[in-house]
């Protein structure tokens, strides 16, 4: 499609300048000419309001700049075009050669499973880093959707030739940490029958705490008591992340998440990095000292106040040891990265840029998205409050196995992963359970698998019948007439640019997107078509065609989902 655009934008510039050229339009300086899909057959399958950003140039109506614009293109000298025709204000809509369709197939039959990707990216190294939650608790739906966002660009950047990975920055230093071992140690002391006790100020007050302070006493009884307090809140901080990090890249494995990369805060803060860090801002006189702390002057970047760097106490803010992660990134040589931070960290998005850019990196080297805020709704419309330090959170897990209950293990994930990625990255989340567990063609997840088990179906019901498919060099496509078969295949035309797109707009959604628009054109085509005709095989073996190559497009786009593509249901 994208090279039948330039073929067709070629066309429509060069009868531009044609007007031009005989004096039918007064126009100094031809703009970008738009294309969009139009919106049903009748008008064509691609339109263009050319003529509407032409009218002020020119002083003139747009509906008769697109006569004009008309009137120098010769379909019959440009094989792509059947017809081409105005609609509206002005619109110049344009109605592509049967050829074109007939090629697309023949485009999918050969690509299969690589149809959709490209070269774009041409090996460039990109990094995404996503979820990085603290391990301070299990990993919760907001998470959950982090990773369903992140695990897919990742997928889409490789599917036009970046080399993306995937990397999990685990915040296991700094107070958050801290905090998490004297809640362990509060815990501990609690179960040993200790009184008097309370969770300190900023704690952690989940009862997965209270269950990993009964593992720790089934493990070593009391004997951590012999340690002095500052000891054991140290020995409880290192053994709480380990285990809440264990549990998190469980949840990430059973949600279909594989993080190429693993890095740790702590080994950062240990590299001498922060270091570097402090003395390079040194050297450019971006640091002074007041109020017994040292400052970064933020103010100097267009932010509107500075911010500590170092504490009075000699401790780094988080700003440093995050300022050194990035510098690490650059220095692996990542060309571009990207960040996808949650919903509490909207305020840190200019700060972080402004230390990039005080690194000395460029711009547009780093990239950073919001994840919203994501809200689990029940059946009677009720939202569920969310707070780990007050216990008080939904998990992933929680959710996968609350599915898990209705549609089973493997389409509980596919659900999960689909309704997190049904909405822009900028929206909040309503993620509607009742939908969800629904086990029908309501649920729109379900939609698209459907639409795929049934390709699969008609070629099961072939071989039961004695149907052997043909090679497509032997099959005449032209049997494939029908408006709803060449609303398919235009649909189907459109997959790589929707790739291309959702990887370069980092818009995740699309895809599913697509793929329920795919499959709302596939159903009624199924429902009032007949594919398997005995009496009629050349009709027959062109509908396996169309057939195959929807099945291919919905496998492509549901693995680039990392959902699964069900051969029955």
């Amino acid at each position: 499609m994208d090279t039948i655009k330039t073929e067709v934008y070629n066309i429509i510039e060069n009868a531009i300048h044609a007007a031009i050229a005989v004096g039918e339009l007064a126009i100094s300086e031809i703009p970008t000419i738009p294309f969009s899909p139009t919106k049903t057959p009748e008008h064509g399958d691609i339109a263009t309001p050319i003529a509407l950003g032409l009218a002020k140039q020119a002083r003139m109506a747009p509906r008769n700049i697109a006569e004009i614009i008309v009137s120098h293109i010769d379909p019959d000298a440009h094989p792509v075009i059947r017809e081409i025709d105005i609609a509206g204000a002005g619109f110049i809509n344009i109605h592509l050669s049967d050829n074109y369709l007939y090629d697309t197939l023949q485009t999918i039959t050969e690509m299969q499973s690589a149809y959709g990707s490209c070269d774009k990216g041409a090996g460039k190294p990109v990094q995404i880093e996503f979820v990085s939650a603290n391990p301070t608790g299990p990993l919760n739906i907001v998470s959950g959707r982090a990773a369903a966002v992140g695990d897919t660009l990742v997928n889409l950047l490789n599917a036009i030739g970046y080399k993306a990975i995937r990397e999990f920055y685990v915040n296991d230093a700094g107070g958050q940490v801290q905090r998490l071992g004297e809640s362990i140690d509060v815990r501990y002391r609690q179960a040993l029958g200790e009184e008097g006790l309370e969770i300190p100020e900023g704690g952690y007050q989940g009862e997965y705490l209270q269950e990993f302070a009964q593992t720790l006493i089934e493990t070593d009884g009391d004997t951590h008591l012999r340690l002095n307090t500052d000891e054991r809140v140290a020995l409880f901080r290192d053994k709480g992340i380990a285990h809440i990090l264990a549990q998190q890249k469980a949840s990430l494995e059973r949600f279909k998440v594989d993080f190429d990369v693993w890095s740790s805060e702590k080994a950062i803060r240990e590299s001498g990095k922060p270091e570097e860090i402090i003395q390079l801002f040194q050297d450019k006189k971006y640091l002074y000292e007041a109020e017994n702390a040292t400052w970064f002057r933020m103010t100097d970047f267009g932010d509107d106040k500075d911010c500590v760097v170092v504490r009075g106490d000699g401790e780094y803010t988080y700003f440093v040891p995050d300022a050194a992660y990035h510098r690490d990134k650059f220095d692996r040589g990542f060309t571009t990265v990207i960040d996808l931070l949650g919903p509490d960290h909207q305020g840190h998005i200019s700060r972080l840029k402004n230390f990039v850019k005080a690194l000395g990196l460029p711009d547009e080297w780093l990239e950073v998205s919001i994840i919203q805020q994501v809200n689990l709704v029940d059946a009677e419309g009720n939202r569920l409050d969310m707070s780990k330090r007050r216990g008080q959170f939904y998990t992933l897990d929680t959710l996968i196995d609350e599915l898990a209950e209705t549609v089973g293990e493997q389409f509980a994930v596919d659900v999960a992963r689909y309704f997190f990625l049904m909405r822009a990255n900028s929206s909040h989340l309503d993620f509607n359970m009742e939908l969800a567990i629904t086990h029908a063609s309501e649920n729109p997840v379900f939609y698209i698998q459907y639409a795929h088990a049934r390709c699969c179906s008609i070629f099961q019901q072939g071989t039961e019948q004695g149907i052997t498919p043909k090679p497509i060099e032997e099959v005449s496509l032209k049997q494939l007439a029908e408006p709803m078969e060449h609303e398919l295949i235009r649909k189907l035309a459109e997959f790589p640019s929707i790739v291309l797109l959702s990887a370069e707009a980092r818009e995740a959604h699309r895809i599913p997107h697509y793929l329920h628009e795919l499959s709302g054109i596939f159903h009624p085509y199924y429902n009032q078509h007949r594919v398997l005709d005995p009496a009629d095989m050349e009709k027959t073996n062109a509908r396996l065609i169309l057939v195959k190559c929807v099945q291919s497009v919905l496998k492509n786009g549901l693995t680039l989902l990392n959902i699964s593509a069900p051969t029955s249901m």
